[in-house]
């Protein structure tokens, strides 16, 4: 017999996508499950026969929508790490039978496609709708990792995952509350990240995402302050350091969630200050997903999610989980602390020795992290010919603060070997809008900058 789970598990007049403005003929406000499954019915409806579909929706409840109209008519979401042409043409290379769902975006033209702007979503025209039951192996999506370290991986993830996942982050991710958690995201829904809490926890808990992707700080205050209370933000830490930098007034929430990169403890002290919340990081990867989380402000230790198990032997950690499909090598090094903790002491890249003595680069990034001037920054082991190679930095710095300032912090708080030498000062760092910064960007930004000293 097969095993199988509901699409949704919330009840009909439970309110699961909140609208900040009106999009494809709906009205701004709170969408109800009852209605949310009549759009998701009428999209199926009108999707195109394949196996496979490219899914580009930028406005998370489209996405959402479109997501499992998919699943509905037996398909995978394909959930690219960026919109790129480039990366459209490859998929459909790789993926025969395979078509594209999008809100507005350009599409590689030589695929089909199903525009979700131009659909019918008029209330007046609902219909009752039974809440459909998915099989555990359906391959509900295939999503990719960013790409940050080379070139971009699959990771299959099937209905049990998914749901089952959801289960486990909202219980050690989300406070204990009655009340439906309305929830703001500041990364896609392609990325893992945004995946499970923005897409997959309305589905399954209490939780009212927001159809917004706010880029800048007062885009994203003023439209978490338009939420009903309590609120969640889920974000990076790139998107937390420019909030804390230009934001004033506080924003109460329920909690903020934060991953994707490190965050430092005073970053997440200041965060928890502004949104008078606990600020939660959480750890993952995109093959495994959530597997930890800690209340950074407080703690050093990660408290390991129940379900998901470590195996260590020397450097090497293998995660498994009965509700994933296979084990995974994690990239971390992970200190066990005892059954349910542990540390992380950064990765097998990270190593490196410079003039005989040997540091971890993921160390010194915090330590840079931790500077009060920095706006945005990374610390890089670019390849050398010289006899004694070098770190560099390359820094956006808050207004007002000098270079010379940076670079006596490091020299203060860093062996000599490893104080970083150049330090370029740049306006922007180019991080995909998940936060993360792909390696062959850094690369780049790194020889133009090395070309005009």
């Amino acid at each position: 017999m097969i095993n199988t789970f509901p699409l949704v598990t919330r009840r009909p007049d439970e309110a699961i996508a909140f609208l900040t403005k009106p999009v494809a003929g709906l009205s701004a406000g709170k969408i109800c499950t009852c209605t949310f499954l009549s759009h998701v019915e009428r999209v199926a409806s009108s999707l195109e026969k394949g196996e496979y579909a490219i899914n580009l929706c930028e406005n998370r409840y489209l996405f959402l929508v479109s997501f499992c109209a998919a699943i509905l008519r037996s398909q995978t979401n394909l959930l690219p790490p960026n919109k790129n042409l480039a990366t459209q043409e490859q998929l459909l290379q790789e993926y025969s039978n395979c078509y594209i769902i999008h809100d507005g975006c350009d599409t590689a033209t030589s695929a089909k496609s199903v525009n979700l702007l131009t659909s019918n979503f008029d209330p007046a025209k609902e219909v009752d709708f039974d809440i459909p039951d998915i099989a555990d192996d359906h391959l509900a999506c295939i999503s990719f990792t960013s790409g940050s370290t080379g070139r971009s991986k699959p990771n299959l993830k099937y209905w049990k995952t998914l749901h089952r996942s959801t289960a486990i982050n909202y219980e050690f991710m989300i406070p204990p509350t009655d009340d439906t958690v309305y929830q703001l995201a500041t990364m896609p829904a392609q990325h893992m990240w945004g995946l499970e809490t923005s897409a997959l926890m309305p589905l399954f808990k209490n939780v009212c995402m927001s159809d917004a992707k706010p880029l800048f700080p007062q885009d994203i205050v003023d439209t978490l302050g338009a939420l009903p209370e309590p609120r969640c933000l889920v974000s990076t830490p790139v998107h937390l350091r420019a909030l804390s930098a230009t934001t004033e007034v506080p924003i109460p929430c329920h909690v903020v969630l934060c991953a994707t990169s490190p965050l430092t403890s005073e970053l997440a002290c200041e965060i928890e200050q502004q949104f008078i919340a606990p600020l939660h990081e959480v750890y993952g990867c995109s093959e495994a997903g959530s597997m930890a989380v800690r209340r950074t402000a407080t703690e050093k230790h990660w408290r390991r999610f129940d379900g998901i198990h470590f195996h260590i032997e020397g450097t090497t950690t293998t995660v498994t989980a009965d509700h994933l499909p296979s084990s995974t090598v994690l990239q971390d090094f992970i200190k066990r602390i005892d059954d349910n903790h542990f540390t992380l002491a950064g990765r097998a890249t990270d190593l490196i020795k410079i003039a005989g003595k040997r540091g971890s680069l993921f160390e010194i990034n915090q330590t840079l992290l931790r500077f009060e001037g920095l706006k945005d920054g990374i610390v890089i082991f670019p390849e050398s010919n010289s006899t004694i190679p070098r770190l560099c930095a390359i820094v956006a710095l808050k207004p007002g603060v000098q270079k010379s300032s940076l670079i006596h912090y490091l020299k203060v708080h860093l062996d000599s070997a490893f104080v970083p030498r150049p330090v370029y000062v740049v306006d922007s760092l180019p991080r995909e809008s998940n936060g993360k910064l792909l390696k062959i960007k850094i690369d780049d930004l790194y020889a133009s900058l090395k070309r005009k000293r």
